[in-house]
């Protein structure tokens, strides 16, 4: 009975701990893109001419520009996080953009609708200098073919080093 009981609070403990330390490490992303937006989306961190972090209402908010690359100065890549993906028109009425991990059921049966998938965290490397990025793509299933050998030729490290 004592041997139960030490494994239950072993148990307890162990739970509790996970718990607590994923809600401290997960954050919360919103990524709000140009209405229609199709293409590659790119986060690179550690940038010199990056912009600060926007926090509102404690989610980490990333307006996307036109290009797909926003540069930031935070060093460390979201690693755990729970997204939310929006288009935004120009009076900045948001739609929400489905995200899902092809292939999946529900871009197959709506083939004109526009989701966000694919998102990864990496880094490149060139001449001896890193960048550390998150990316992924935005567009219909009639798109994947063509952004997956888009997003396979792409340099990351010239597309955000010559992004302004």
């Amino acid at each position: 009975m004592i041997i139960v009981g030490i494994i239950l609070f072993i148990v307890i403990v162990v739970v509790a701990w996970e718990l607590i330390y994923l809600k401290s490490t997960t954050k919360e992303e919103v990524f709000v893109l140009p209405q229609n937006f199709k293409g590659i989306v790119v986060i690179a961190y550690d940038q010199k001419d990056g912009l600060d972090d926007t926090i509102e209402d404690g989610k980490f908010i990333y307006r996307i520009p036109q290009n797909g690359v926003m540069k930031l100065k935070r060093k460390e890549v979201t690693t755990l996080s729970k997204s939310w993906y929006y288009f935004e028109d120009e009076q900045g009425k948001r739609t929400i953009l489905d995200f899902c991990f092809p292939p999946c059921e529900e871009m197959k049966n709506n083939p004109d609708k526009f989701f966000a998938y694919g998102k990864s965290n990496g880094g490149t490397e060139n001449e001896g200098e890193e960048i550390e990025f998150t990316s992924f793509l935005v567009g219909t299933s009639h798109d994947t073919d063509s952004l997956n050998r888009a997003d396979e030729k792409l340099n990351l490290f010239e597309m955000i080093k010559s992004s302004k």
